[in-house]
C-alpha cells in the first residue's frame, strides 16, 4: 500500500480541551496507486495506567534468587468506535473486496469528551492520557495506524473551594544538641495570603526565622513542591519533586531573618487533586526549610496549597485594577452588558466568569507545557505499525499575572 499522507487534524490547534467540550478534527489519507482496504476505523479513547516493578533477594544461602514484582492499575474514561469508510451496497464480505481509488480522502469527525475526565498527566509511574488513534484494515495485509495524543483539562474552579481565598500560617521550632548540651530552639513561621493559586499567579511569601541555638544556620528555602501518589488494588507509591525554589542566606547563631514578600509564580502545573481519577493523587505543598550547619536535620514548615485553573474572584479584580484604563473600561462595558449565568465546572470556553459577568476573551490563559510532566511511559497497545509523536506532553492553563502587586496581609498571631 502506497500511502503519501496518513494524518489525523485536530480543528483546535492548541490541542487542548475542558471536560465536557468536543474534540473536532478530521483524518487525512492519500493514496498513491489504488488500494485493496478492508475498513478505516477510529477509536478515540482515555484511560490511565499505573505500573512499577520492585526487585528483592529471596531465598536461603547459595539458593537465593532475584524476585521481580510488578504492580499496575488501569481505569478506562471513554473508549469510542467508528468506522469512517462507509460500507459497499450489498454488504456481506464484499468489504474485503473494497478499492479506494488513488487520492485524498477527507473523514470528519467528533465526539463529546465527558464531563468527569480527569486532567491529562505524565508522571514516572503512570499517565492520564487521551487519543485518537485511525488504523486502515486490509485483507491478509498488516494494518497500518496513527494516533494523536491531545490533552484534557478537568476544570478546578477556586471559587468553589471554601478555603482557597483564605490566609493559612504555620511555625514550628526545633533545638538542636550542641556539645552534649541543648541550646536554645530555631523557631520558623511561614504565611500565604491564600490557599489557592492558578498557574502564573505569584505566591508571595511571608515568614521568619529567629536562631536561639548555639549553631549557624547555613541558609534558608522556600520550596514548592508536588507529590504524587499512585495507587494500586496492593500497594500505592509517593513521588515528590521540588518544581519551584527560592533561597535565602545565612543566619548567625543569636540572629534572625525574615521572608517579606519574596514572590515565586507558579509554573503550568496540573490542578490539585486529579478529580475522576481513583489511582494518582496529587497535592501541592509550599514549605520552608532551615538549615542548620553541621550534624542536624533541617526544620520544615509546609503549608499545603491548591492549584486550581479557575482563578480567585479577588485574583481577577486586582489584575483588572492595575490594566491600563481603556482596558478597564473595555472590560467593565463587558462586565455590564453580558451576564451570563456560571459555566457548568467553571472553564468550559475561553471566557472568564466574574461574579455572574462573562469578561470575553480577557483574560483567557495560554496552555503551555509542564517541565514537571515530562515523562512518556510507553503504552504496550502501540506498535512499529503506529505513527505516533514521541515528543507529546500535556499542557496546562497558564494566566499572565505575574505583575500583580501582593494581596493585603492580615495580621496572624501564633499561640504561644
Amino acid at each position: 500500500m502506497k500511502v503519501k499522507k496518513f494524518e489525523i487534524v485536530l480543528t483546535d490547534p492548541e490541542t487542548v480541551y475542558f471536560s465536557g467540550q468536543i474534540l473536532q478534527g478530521h483524518v487525512i489519507l492519500e493514496l498513491e496507486k489504488d488500494t485493496k482496504i478492508k475498513g478505516i476505523r477510529m477509536v478515540i479513547r482515555g484511560k490511565a495506567f499505573v505500573h512499577w516493578s520492585e526487585q528483592s533477594m529471596r531465598g536461603p544461602g547459595e539458593s537465593r534468587f532475584k524476585s521481580i514484582r510488578h504492580h499496575s492499575a488501569t481505569e478506562e474514561y471513554f473508549d469510542y468506535s467508528q468506522q469512517l469508510l462507509s460500507k459497499v451496497p450489498g454488504g456481506g464480505h464484499q468489504d474485503e473486496k473494497r478499492i479506494l481509488e488513488a487520492g485524498q480522502y477527507t473523514y470528519p469527525f467528533q465526539f463529546r469528551i465527558p464531563t468527569t475526565s480527569p486532567s491529562s498527566f505524565e508522571g514516572q509511574y503512570g499517565f492520564i492520557r487521551y487519543w485518537v488513534k485511525v488504523t486502515i484494515e486490509r485483507p491478509w495485509k498488516e494494518d497500518k495506524s496513527v494516533k494523536k495524543l491531545f490533552t484534557v483539562i478537568c476544570p478546578v474552579d477556586l471559587n468553589r473551594e471554601p478555603t482557597a481565598s483564605e490566609p493559612i500560617s504555620k511555625e514550628k521550632e526545633k533545638r538542636l544538641c550542641c556539645l552534649c548540651c541543648i541550646s536554645g530552639p530555631i523557631t520558623a513561621s511561614v504565611r500565604l495570603a491564600q490557599k489557592g493559586y492558578v498557574p502564573g499567579e505569584s505566591i508571595y511569601v511571608y515568614g521568619d526565622v529567629t536562631n536561639h541555638s548555639r549553631r549557624k544556620i547555613g541558609g534558608t528555602s522556600v520550596e514548592l513542591l508536588m507529590t504524587t501518589i499512585f495507587h494500586t488494588p496492593t500497594k500505592s507509591r509517593t513521588i515528590t519533586q521540588q518544581v519551584a525554589r527560592l533561597h535565602h542566606g545565612s543566619l548567625p547563631s543569636g540572629g534572625s531573618a525574615s521572608w517579606d514578600g519574596d514572590c515565586l509564580v507558579l509554573p503550568p502545573l496540573p490542578p490539585s487533586y486529579m478529580i475522576g481519577c481513583s489511582i494518582m493523587t496529587i497535592k501541592y505543598t509550599l514549605e520552608l526549610r532551615v538549615f542548620p550547619v553541621g550534624p542536624a536535620f533541617e526544620l520544615a514548615v509546609p503549608l499545603e496549597i491548591l492549584v486550581g485553573t479557575v482563578p480567585i474572584h479577588a485574583t481577577l479584580d486586582r489584575y483588572l485594577e492595575h490594566q491600563p484604563h481603556h482596558q478597564r473600561q473595555h472590560c467593565n462595558s463587558n462586565n455590564h452588558s453580558t451576564p451570563t449565568p456560571q459555566l457548568p465546572g467553571g472553564g468550559a470556553s475561553n471566557d472568564v466568569v466574574v461574579n455572574g459577568f462573562r469578561r470575553v476573551n480577557f483574560i483567557s490563559p495560554a496552555f503551555i507545557s509542564s517541565s514537571t510532566c515530562c515523562f512518556h511511559l510507553h503504552d504496550d497497545e502501540d506498535d512499529a505499525r503506529t505513527i505516533l509523536d514521541n515528543t507529546y506532553s500535556p499542557r496546562y492553563v497558564h494566566f499572565d499575572f505575574h505583575a500583580l502587586p501582593p494581596r493585603r496581609q492580615q495580621v496572624v498571631r501564633f499561640a504561644m
